[in-house]
């Protein structure tokens, strides 16, 4: 499958992972505290499993995007500052993609669902491995990692031709989920989703 047709299947993955996040696929599931030497930044290699992810390190020093701000109700955050977004908006999920001539498209996709009772972050990050590994580049757990203030999990995947990055935490009774899948052949990939993530907002649980 090219790179170009998996990103345009990105509306229906977003779709996915909403209701996955109003789900619990292994109710038994949680209560282990992670540990593991992964930095979770999204130049770093995905070497760790969702039994072996540390605690969380705070967000290296970037310049924030400054684009086009998208946001659902627990986070917003600012994309590249580039006219050429596209940009789909619902009350629950938005993604947003930036065309290339090659049609290997960078995609952002912002995910917010209720939280079920007694999930933490951890429990979901495990929870949305699971969900992903179907997923081209599925992305698995690493350490975790803070954004502007809140620890969030982190699921990060790479291949030859792809670059998918997840982030997301529970914030009061509800869960977020951010994805990007990047072509491996994009100019400052990686660079552009911490620019991307240094802008990022997170409500007040």
């Amino acid at each position: 499958m090219t790179i170009s047709r998996v990103l345009r299947l990105v509306p229906a993955a977003v779709l996915v992972l909403g209701l996955a996040a109003c789900t619990d696929d292994d109710p038994d599931a949680g209560g282990s505290t992670p540990s593991a030497s992964a930095t979770g930044g999204a130049g770093s290699t995905p070497d760790a499993t969702s039994s072996d992810t540390s605690s969380a390190s705070e967000t290296p020093s970037v310049v924030p995007a400054t684009g086009k701000e998208i946001g659902v109700a627990t986070v917003s955050m600012r994309l590249t500052d580039s006219p050429d977004w596209r940009v789909t908006d619902t009350a629950v999920n938005v993604v947003a993609l930036l065309p290339s001539d090659t049609g290997a498209n960078l995609s952002v996709g912002l995910v917010d669902a209720p939280n079920l009772p007694g999930r933490d972050t951890d429990d979901k990050g495990d929870s949305f491995e699971r969900t992903l590994s179907t997923e081209p580049a599925a992305p698995k757990r690493v350490a975790n990692r803070v954004l502007d203030g809140v620890e969030c999990f982190v699921l990060d995947g790479r291949t030859d031709d792809l670059h998918h990055y997840v982030v997301g935490a529970v914030v009061g009774d509800r869960v977020f989920l951010l994805q990007f899948k990047v072509p491996a052949g994009l100019a400052d990939g990686d660079q552009l989703i911490e620019q991307m993530l240094a802008s990022i907002d997170v409500k007040d649980a």
